[in-house]
Order: C-alpha cells, then sequence, then structure tokens
C-alpha cells in the first residue's frame, strides 16, 4: 500500500488547524501549533509539504520559513503561506523566502485541494530525480572504491609476495564480483562472516595507509538479509574511516570494529580514532550533497538506505577518541 503524502500545519490558532485538517483528511496530516514546534517536526518527521500561517507569537510565519531554508535537512520542503490579508509586499517577502505559494484566508476547499495536490506532485518529481541523480552519484563512488582497492591489491602482490602468498587473487577478484554485482537472495548469516567479506576488498588499502584494523566478537551474532549487501555497507563505513584518518594525518591510526548482540538483534560498532568532530558534520553525516559529486556523504547515504532496507538502524555519534558507528539489524 502506497504511503500518503505527509502535510505539516503550522498555525497557532487550533480552529484553524481542524479546518485545514478537515480539508485534507485524505493526506496525513501533521498539527504543529508554534513555529519552534513546526522546526522540530520538520527535522523528525518525513513532510512532503507545509502549510505555515504567518501571524503567530513569539516566531512568525517569516522567520520559520527562512530557518526552515537555512538548513540543509528542510531547505526542500515545499511551503505554502498562509494569511488574512492579501498584502503584496507579505506575498513578495514570502517568495524571496523561498515560498512556492501563498494562500488567503477564509479557504475555498477546490483550489486548495487543487494546489494542494500540484505542489506535492513536484515535490515527488523532485524527490525521484535527485534519487537517481544519488544513485548515479553513489555508483560512480562505488566504482572509485573498487578501482582503489584493485589497484593496492594488485600493487601489494606484485611487491610482497610473501606477505599475501598465502591470497588467492583470482578468488579475490571474484570477492569484488560478488560484493558489486552478486547474487541478491536473502539468507540466514554471520556478521563475522560479512565483515571478513568487507575485510578482503579492503586489506591492501588499509596496509598502504598503515591503518590497523582491530576485530573483536563479543558474542556470535547472525542477521538476515544479503550478506553482500552488508558487507557493502562495511566497506563503505571502512572507506569513510579510512578518508578521515589520512585527510588528518593520525599517526597510529586504527580503526576497530565490535561484535555482539542486543535486544535479540545483532549489533556491531565501528570505532575510529580520527579525532573530535563537529555536532553539525555528525548530524549530517547521511545527508547528501548533490553539488559535489566526490562528497562522501553520498556513499554515507547509500549504506544507510541499505541498512534501512535490510530492516535495520544505523547511527553516528562521537566516542573518545574519534567517530562511532552503530548497525543494528
Amino acid at each position: 500500500m502506497q504511503k500518503k503524502p505527509c502535510i505539516l500545519i503550522v498555525d497557532d490558532t487550533e480552529l484553524n488547524i481542524d479546518i485545514l485538517m478537515g480539508i485534507l483528511k485524505h493526506y496525513d496530516v501533521i498539527p504543529a501549533l508554534s513555529g519552534q514546534e513546526a522546526l522540530q517536526m520538520a527535522l523528525t518527521k518525513k513532510i512532503d509539504l507545509i502549510i505555515l500561517d504567518i501571524v503567530m507569537p513569539e516566531m512568525d510565519g517569516f522567520e520559520v520559513c527562512k530557518r526552515l531554508k537555512a538548513d540543509e535537512r528542510t531547505k526542500n520542503i515545499p511551503v505554502m503561506m498562509v494569511s488574512v490579508n492579501n498584502m503584496e509586499q507579505d506575498m513578495i517577502r514570502g517568495y524571496n523566502l523561498g515560498i512556492i505559494d501563498y494562500l488567503i484566508k477564509p479557504y475555498n476547499p477546490i483550489e486548495l485541494l487543487e494546489k494542494v495536490k500540484i505542489h506535492l506532485d513536484l515535490y515527488a518529481c523532485h524527490l525521484n530525480s535527485n534519487t537517481q541523480t544519488l544513485n548515479i552519484l553513489s555508483a560512480q563512488a562505488m566504482t572509485k572504491d573498487m578501482l582503489v582497492h584493485l589497484r593496492n591489491y594488485w600493487e601489494y602482490i606484485s611487491t610482497k609476495q610473501d606477505f599475501f602468498k598465502n591470497i588467492n587473487f583470482s578468488e579475490t577478484l571474484h570477492t569484488f564480483y560478488q560484493l558489486y554485482d552478486g547474487p541478491t537472495q536473502t539468507q540466514v548469516f554471520t556478521i563475522r562472516k560479512a565483515i571478513s567479506i568487507a575485510e578482503k576488498i579492503i586489506i591492501a588499502t588499509f596496509i598502504n595507509d598503515n591503518i590497523q584494523l582491530q576485530i573483536h566478537e563479543n558474542q556470535p551474532a547472525r542477521a538476515s538479509g544479503n550478506i553482500h549487501e552488508y558487507a557493502m555497507v562495511i566497506v563503505k563505513l571502512l572507506s569513510h574511516a579510512r578518508e578521515a584518518l589520512v585527510k588528518r594525518q593520525v599517526k597510529k591510526p586504527i580503526i576497530s570494529i565490535e561484535i555482539g548482540i542486543q535486544a535479540d538483534k545483532s549489533i556491531i560498532f565501528l570505532r575510529d580514532n580520527s579525532g573530535e568532530m563537529s555536532q553539525d558534520e555528525i548530524e549530517n553525516m547521511f545527508t547528501p550533497s548533490l553539488k559535489m559529486i566526490a562528497h562522501d556523504n553520498v556513499k554515507l547515504y547509500l549504506a544507510k538506505s541499505i541498512i534501512e532496507k535490510l530492516g535495520g538502524n544505523i547511527s553516528c555519534q562521537q566516542w573518545e577518541l574519534g567517530i562511532e558507528f552503530s548497525i543494528i539489524l
């Protein structure tokens, strides 16, 4: 069943909200009685359209819109502004702030429903276009990573045969193939095996950068899904950690993976010692940038999408030496 579009109605008068909710009863409607509440809702809910009243105490509609458009996470949500006055200066100010339409009270239900449908359809097209672009950028990032790791494998096999004497290169190439274009069936797999697949892909690159990889299995953990998709996520997280360590020129770079079970679900913690990161960077860790093709967050966006598709959750937080990713599945 297709999910209904979600509309956030922002008005300090409950009667006005009730009227709009009655007109928009076929949509998923969320009310907010203040600008601050609206900003919080926009960050925590998946909002497809905002209907925003201008006249509100403490924070008016103009200020709410300004803050929405200034935040990378909410700037693309379409905003329809509402007023009891048909004042040209308010309309111009609203459009300059980035609103997509201006509504006058009292509402004409037919006109309102038509406008809402048009703007929701346009936003859906915008999201679809962005998704296609992100998929292309993710594919580019995946290809770049694969070539880097393959090149490092080849260089080490060519120059340090003793170290790699127990590694079958054709088998390793097969691992690359399975990871990037392999079978898609669902199965029950051990987390340690998925991490071993990722380790095969990235080990030569880590050796090249003098990065120590530590893996601790506190409890044998299993998960259900596609093991190669899960391994792909681990590769992306390891690649992200590696880039942070190299960029910051950490003298003794270490990445650790801890495997365990939490509330009957598998959980891993992937940590690096890259140092402190700003709270803003952490909050936007999985937010992709369409402007920068090489932006690393595109890879993390894809990793998050994969884990959520598998029915899990991925998050990022600061820990005492650097960044900690956690995956629950």
